[in-house]
């Protein structure tokens, strides 16, 4: 294989260096001695949705039209989940027109699955159990050789549990043993791998010693690739970084008693259900055990649905359109930074985006934001009108909830230990690649340039990131 690209979800130098440093991660270690390091800089908000898009394309959210998992809608008045992504081409696509073969794996965002020359295998958190796969008969044959699941199924209440820890380390393990039996079969010239279900342990555990072990069997197993494909360049990246929750900002509750957002007095339904015991978590886990997840989907109305509140008592994602009085509301926040406006009034946009750049925990003296972005400061593009117009680029250590339904506008950290940042990380080791530097200035959207670059395919100019010629030798050893 000439590439083979690991995406680790959410991994940070800030939580491995100390594993590293220890000898825990001998394989990632070798990696990076013998090839480059540097942080990545993802795009904002720095979450999975949007920037596994912006790795696999070389383009910014505005030309994507993907900027957080909800999209915020004040002219229809609804919050709703974007169902049908953007389709701008991918690394792979061109790598397939080229006449070479790929493979694609648990990558995020990639369903419904396209044709490649070769294989896709679309993964969490938003690829279903059926028809995840092209060809489409690799499903059947996933299923029945290696027991292959998208999502780990977790019959208790946490992610803490014994059980997930458990499940999700399997999940490591199995797409890693798919990836050796495919790799060889279809003699790929380019690999992704995307391990996703790792992020998921750094929000609810950050470095325990779960996460630890979760980490050595990632390492393990490609210490298992480099065995196998020693003459291939190898790409260590995260979609995002992560750290340490130390305070949690309920932006929705802010805007509420700011008066710049009015919730309709219904709110209090969900309130009553959390404090009587019932919550999404509970409701998810009942429905399990009793086999009638599909039949509550089918038979309980969704304005009932609407109700039933989050793990910690708040109202999220699309059930928030029926408690928004939407006429007389100004702003509305998502979750982990994106601000969307009723108003092109740029007086209300300044103020906002002051009142946010100054804002602090009054408990603590902690600000909220690094910086607050006006949606034409880092996104271009034809989807920019339907951009959040603020950005926030939350503050270290700092959660931003966009639920609605908390009384408190700032909170210590609840069940979420770690939250994302715009930092992750990049490591780059092959003959492709100059030996032993640190590099500066990487972003997510250079990853794909750089690729096609080391293919001998031509860079699209409507690409937004830069080949990193200063990290690439010359002439490849071998050559």
């Amino acid at each position: 294989m000439k590439v083979i690209v690991i995406g680790l979800d959410g991994a940070s130098f800030d939580l491995i260096d100390p594993w590293l440093n220890a000898g825990k991660l001998p394989h990632l270690q070798r990696l990076i001695k013998q090839g480059v390091k540097g942080r990545l800089k993802s795009c904002l908000p720095p979450t999975t949705s949007p920037n596994w898009k912006c790795y696999a394309t070389g383009k910014n959210p505005g030309k994507l039209g993907i900027f957080w998992w909800e999209n915020i809608d004040f002219q229809n008045k609804r919050v709703y989940i974007p169902t049908a992504r953007a389709h701008a081409r991918e690394i792979w696509d061109y790598i397939s027109e080229s006449n070479r073969k790929v493979g694609i794996m648990n990558m995020p965002l990639t369903y419904p699955p396209r044709k490649v020359n070769g294989f896709v295998i679309a993964g969490g958190p938003d690829a279903p159990e059926k028809n995840y796969t092209y060809p489409k008969e690799l499903e059947t044959r996933l299923r029945r050789e290696f027991g292959y699941k998208v999502h780990p199924v977790v019959r208790t209440n946490w992610w803490q549990s014994k059980e997930a820890i458990e499940k999700v380390i399997a999940l490591i393990e199995k797409r890693f043993s798919v990836v050796k039996t495919l790799a060889r079969e279809y003699k790929l010239d380019f690999l992704h791998l995307t391990i996703f279900y790792i992020n998921s342990l750094h929000h609810d555990l950050w470095n325990d010693d779960s996460v630890a072990q979760a980490w050595q069997t990632i390492d393990r197993n490609i210490g298992y690739l480099l065995e196998e494909f020693k003459e291939s360049n190898f790409i260590i990246m995260s979609d995002h970084g992560s750290n340490e929750i130390h305070q949690v900002f309920y932006i929705n509750t802010w805007l509420e008693k700011q008066g710049y957002l009015k919730i309709r007095s219904s709110v209090w339904l969900p309130r009553l259900l959390y404090r009587m015991g019932l919550n999404e978590n509970n409701l998810f886990r009942i429905a399990q055990k009793l086999h009638l997840s599909q039949v509550i989907k089918k038979m309980v109305p969704k304005k009932v649905l609407n109700n039933i509140p989050s793990a910690i008592g708040t109202v999220e994602m699309e059930r928030k359109t029926d408690k928004i009085v939407w006429e007389k509301s100004k702003a509305l926040g998502s979750g982990q930074g994106p601000l969307y406006l009723n108003s092109d009034e740029a007086a209300l946009k300044e103020d906002l985006v002051q009142k946010l750049e100054d804002l602090t925990n009054p408990l603590t003296g902690q600000r909220i934001s690094r910086h607050v972005y006006r949606k034409e400061d880092i996104y271009k593009g034809d989807f920019l009108s339907e951009a959040p117009d603020i950005i926030i680029d939350q503050s270290p250590h700092t959660h931003i909830r966009g639920s609605i339904g908390n009384k408190n506008i700032f909170e210590p950290q609840q069940r979420w230990r770690a939250e994302n940042t715009t930092e992750g990380i990049f490591i780059a080791s092959g003959p492709d690649f100059i030996e032993g530097i640190e590099v500066k200035n990487v972003s997510i959207l250079d990853i794909a340039p750089t690729i096609l670059h080391q293919m001998d395919i031509p860079v699209p100019a409507d690409m937004d990131g830069r080949v990193l010629t200063e990290i690439l030798r010359e002439t490849p050893v071998g050559d």
